[in-house]
């Protein structure tokens, strides 16, 4: 587990652009109702903050619009009037009250249903990337790394799903920054533009702090992606580390990953406490410039004063809390990328199969001259045999020689560079893959039990499958009776990778998780290779009681299966003799 293999795919620094993209495009979201409840809640703030500016007229008995003919004061005049409802100081206090509860009330409904989709979006990406995984052709898991796989599953589809309500807040804030400003052109335009110009320079003069910030997250994100694929592959391995006392190594390599993830985690803090502190001091002296020049140049009425006041503190407000969401925005974004373009390498290899025909095995599966190749290197050199029904067919050879390979043909997990595979005589190519592998039993030569029950495991999540076949398939293992002496019996824990149970008991279980099905064809893949050889003998036996009841193909390199085989091949160079 050399550090250069946990490389992952970088992103660039989100941009405004990309954070909208999410927004709108997450799927299992509303994002235009959104949209619509914050352009009516910026809508209602706009008739509040307006009708400040005649309120605190009548409050300062300067008199409703005396001395100002400002866009606002017509707005608002105009708005009164529409509604039939004479501009007095009940009514205006009235406007205010009313109009800023719908703005609060409509920012909280979209904003809680932004919050509520976060779980939407993320159980979404992750139903989406585990279809798009399960669906990719058998090559694309050899480029995987299962510690990847899992961290984003758990972890970065999660953040992904933050992304998304991050985007909402972003998209909140600009409607309510651009409602801010509109209304600070109708008081007065040249303040108006003053704000602007003074909160795209505090903007600018920050703005380095955010890219920090940005890949400072990027590089958290990534370390702790690193991170969790190192310790998944140790755990995996951990009995052969602690067997060899061969880890300390690793754990100092992963001591690297360590410091790197802390530098970018002191580095995304410090932009942080940066940009909050150093974005208040600015805009404490913006403020205190801004009304300077509002009393002695602008010569503007208290009341004007007093909303403008508001106004650009709001926006300035709205422009440093639009700077820390893009902050968080390199964080969450990066992870709901990372998940789309894994989702997107899975489906760009997805399997693409024709057929339709019900598979058939009434009387063989046949290579015809078969070929195959891994990219350029050759496996499987003009192969041409039999695997007749009720048989034991069993495939000898070195580790290399393209045992496992032709197995991986059979089942469709490769598809033949040249030559047929046929099953009755029907090729491959035109039965229904999904149908033909629900009728294959397979028991693998690097057995590795799920963390449940026995019972978890034998069925598989299918409830199909009743306590008699259960039962069936454990005579036929040689499995029930060490299974029904355990105190929970069929209920027992196996442990991590059925760690509680011995190599022997968990061959058996594995075998029996292959026979409940009652497949059309049988593929044991090295099962007794790592069995002393008076268990490999009675596995032999039981399965040679199997002769007849099932199509069997065995793969080994062991002497014992000679004994209980039909046919037997020899496969050795990528080809195969009898």
């Amino acid at each position: 587990m050399p550090l250069r293999s946990l490389n992952h795919g970088t992103v660039k620094p989100s941009k405004m652009k990309q954070i909208f993209r999410i927004f709108l495009s997450a799927e299992e979201t509303r994002p235009w109702a959104v949209v619509l409840c914050l352009l009516l809640s910026g809508f209602a703030e706009a008739i509040s903050i307006t009708a400040l500016l005649p309120t605190i007229q009548s409050i300062t008995s300067e008199g409703i619009g005396k001395g100002t003919s400002s866009p606002a004061m017509m707005f608002i005049d105009n708005f009164m009037s529409g509604l039939g409802i004479a501009p007095n100081l009940p009514n205006l206090i009235l406007i205010v009250v009313i109009f800023f509860s719908l703005k609060t009330l409509l920012a909280f409904v979209a904003l809680s249903y932004a919050g509520y989709a976060i779980a939407g979006v993320s159980t979404g990406l992750r139903r989406k990337l585990i279809k798009a995984l399960f669906g990719a052709r058998w090559s694309f898991y050899t480029q995987l790394q299962t510690g990847r796989i899992a961290n984003i599953i758990s972890g970065e589809a999660a953040n992904a799903g933050m992304a998304y309500f991050v985007a909402a807040q972003v998209m909140a804030f600009s409607v309510q920054g651009i409602i801010y400003t509109i209304v600070a052109f109708m008081v007065d335009w040249r303040l108006a533009l003053l704000g602007l110009l003074v909160g795209g320079g505090i903007a600018a003069s920050l703005n380095w702090l955010v890219r920090v910030a940005k890949r400072a997250g990027y590089k958290r994100a990534g370390r702790t992606s690193d991170l969790t694929t190192f310790i998944t592959d140790m755990m995996n391995n951990i009995k052969p580390l602690k067997t060899m006392n061969r880890y300390d190594r690793l754990v100092g390599e992963m001591g690297l990953i360590l410091k790197r993830l802390r530098k970018a985690l002191v580095t995304r803090e410090l932009a942080r406490q940066g940009l909050t502190q150093g974005s208040e001091l600015l805009i404490t002296i913006a403020l205190g410039l801004g009304v300077y020049l509002a009393v002695t140049v602008a010569k503007v009425s208290l009341a004007e004063l007093v909303v403008l006041a508001v106004v650009f503190f709001q926006v300035i407000a709205i422009i440093t809390k639009l700077q820390k969401f893009l902050q968080q925005a390199a964080e969450v974004e990066g992870a709901y990328i990372r998940t789309e373009q894994l989702i997107e390498r899975a489906q760009a290899q997805r399997e693409i199969y024709g057929g339709t025909r019900s598979p058939m095995l009434e009387k063989e599966c046949r290579f015809e001259n078969v070929t195959f190749s891994h990219e350029k290197t050759p496996v499987v050199r003009n192969v041409s045999f039999a695997i007749e029904k009720g048989s034991i067919t069993v495939l000898q050879g070195k580790s290399g020689a393209g045992k496992t390979t032709l197995i991986d043909l059979l089942t469709g997990l490769h598809t033949p560079d040249k030559g047929t595979i046929t099953l009755d005589g029907v090729s491959l190519a035109d039965i229904d893959m999904k149908q033909w592998r629900e009728s294959i039993g397979y028991v693998p030569q690097e057995l590795s039990l799920l963390h449940m029950t026995i019972r978890d495991n034998l069925i598989l999540g299918d409830t199909q499958i009743s306590d008699p076949d259960i039962e069936e398939a454990l005579d036929q293992a040689g499995a029930r009776e060490f299974i029904m002496a355990m105190p929970n019996g069929l209920d027992t824990e196996v442990g991590a990778m059925g760690s509680r149970l011995s190599g022997g008991q968990r061959q058996r279980i594995a075998l029996a998780r292959a026979l409940v099905i009652k497949p059309k064809l049988l593929i044991l893949d090295e099962v007794t290779s790592a069995l002393d050889p008076e268990t490999e003998r009675a596995i032999c036996q039981k399965i040679a009681g199997l002769r007849g009841r099932y199509t069997i193909v065995a793969i080994t390199h062991r002497p014992a299966w000679i004994e209980v085989a039909t046919h037997l091949y020899k496969v050795e160079g990528g080809g195969i003799t009898s």
